[in-house]
């Protein structure tokens, strides 16, 4: 009995590559996991959640068996759960898929892709003192009407004074403030001439209702981006704010165009222009505090002129103008290209390298969505979930979670799956992704298994017994003769 029982224990725990490494097992599959590792040199720490008793202490009791991680070989499903921490303090962030990127063995698991998936999933909201700065676009193209009686800009103050758009931006739990500029040419304009940060409703709905009107000029987009993010946080008002409250910059840029700085412009001219810009936000991304760096989220009204386009594999500051504009690069921006859609490409790379999001909506009530989107509480701790291909979990496999907005942070873990036996395939749950299975499904697969070898040791038994008779070796051995 002992020696299959053994067997059993031998079967479940081989598949470690490393025998030196310090493995725990993971509840419910037959997989075991190492010890996480953060990246030296990062300017933020990724703690990777392995092991229960640290679960227990970091997040909420209903939230723990999330918290851990989980391995499902039949569908290929992995969960790993992250925090992230400045110093000696956690650090709440409003993170979504765009900011990470997950790797299966070296390979980055691609969202959408054959047989691949990624989904970040936030826990643990937090509301933060945050500053909210709006680059309200004053441009002449804002009269063109969206419907009858109601031009572009209308429907932006409309949007901005929405009931869920204030409850954002001015949170009952929190304290919270908002500046309002409006850019066309040159320098930003604080709305009503001077710089004044709103700290309530009714502040706020008077400036926007009384001071919000459309001007003229062409789109300065990026000056006005780089204005705000190099000037304004760093220095006056906007700056003492921050300090004094420990608070957070947020930068929410709405646009209903292309940048455009002169009148021959072309798609093309804004490659090295944007380059410049996001070089920017990535050293202010690695040389700000918390409170000096901001979080940029890029708003356009229209339809976006290259509604598929997607990031190139590798990303970098540095576009080309082919990148930039496609077979839009020879085009002007000026009574051509800004008749036929938005600068959504721009406005994705400026929200990537920013740390926030991108949103082009098309009426009052998508672009509220997306201001209360950008105003989105922040979140103590993450969960993502992946699938990869089953084949490639068969032997031990590393998961590497990187951040690759607002500041740098990388993690990585070893699982090493059994090599024989398989826990029983986790239960699809109403969102898609396996549950694990319980207890009783386990031993519905270990109980046979168990069976077969108990049965297979008596009969080895009456196998031999049965020789024995057949060969007459059971009778008593003759005495030897005296003498």
């Amino acid at each position: 009995m002992r020696s299959w029982m053994a067997a059993l224990v031998v079967l479940i725990g081989c598949g470690s590559d490393d025998a030196s490494e310090k493995l725990m097992p993971i509840p419910g599959t037959t997989t075991r996991i190492g010890e996480p590792v953060s990246k030296e040199g990062s300017e933020l720490y990724m703690e990777l959640f392995t092991e229960r008793p640290r679960c227990e202490i970091v997040v909420s009791e209903e939230d723990v068996d999330a918290c851990m991680p989980y391995i499902d070989r039949a569908t290929g499903e992995v969960r790993l759960s992250f925090q992230l921490q400045s110093g000696d303090s956690v650090l709440a962030l409003p993170l979504a898929e765009d900011h990470i990127r997950v790797a299966h063995m070296g390979r980055e698991v691609k969202d959408n892709a054959e047989n691949q998936s990624v989904e970040l999933i936030p826990h643990e909201p937090q509301s933060s003192r945050q500053l909210f700065i709006l680059l309200i676009d004053g441009s002449a193209s804002m009269r063109e009407e969206v419907r009858p009686g109601v031009n572009r800009m209308d429907e932006v103050r409309s949007a901005l004074l929405l009931p869920g758009v204030k409850d954002a931006f001015f949170p009952d739990d929190n304290k919270t403030a908002v500046a309002v500029f409006e850019f066309t040419e040159g320098t930003p304009e604080p709305l009503g001439g001077k710089l004044t940060l709103l700290e309530n409703k009714k502040e706020y709905t008077q400036q926007i209702r009384q001071h919000l009107r459309i001007r003229s000029g062409y789109t300065h987009l990026y000056d006005a981006i780089r204005y705000v993010s190099e000037e304004v946080i760093q220095k006056g008002p906007v700056y003492e704010w921050l300090q004094r409250n420990n608070g957070q910059p947020t930068v929410v840029a709405l646009t209903d165009g292309f940048n455009n700085i002169r009148r021959l412009d072309k798609c093309g001219d804004n490659a090295q222009r944007l380059t410049g810009l996001l070089g920017l936000l990535q050293r202010l991304r690695k040389d700000s505090t918390p409170t000096t760096r901001p979080s940029v989220y890029t708003v356009g009204l229209g339809r976006p002129l290259r509604p598929s386009y997607t990031f190139p594999d590798r990303l970098g500051p540095r576009l080309n103008e082919r990148e930039l504009c496609g077979r839009f690069v020879r085009r002007e921006i000026d009574g051509d290209l800004e008749r036929q859609g938005i600068d959504n490409v721009s406005l994705k790379w400026i929200a990537y390298f920013g740390g926030g999001r991108t949103y082009v909506r098309r009426n009052k009530k998508g672009l509220g969505e997306a201001f209360q989107a950008a105003a989105a509480k922040q979140y103590e701790w993450f969960e993502v979930r992946y699938r990869y291909d089953p084949y490639y979990m068969r032997r031990s496999f590393e998961t590497r979670i990187r951040l690759t907005s607002f500041a740098s942070a990388e993690g990585w873990v070893q699982f090493h799956p059994s090599a024989w036996l398989d826990a029983p395939p986790g239960a699809k749950r109403p969102d898609g992704w396996a549950k694990k299975s319980s207890y009783r499904a386990t031993l519905v697969l270990i109980l046979p298994i168990l069976g077969t070898l108990t049965v297979l040791s008596y009969l080895g038994a009456a196998w031999f017994n049965t020789r024995r008779v057949l060969s007459g070796r059971t009778r008593p051995p003759r005495p030897p003769k005296a003498g």
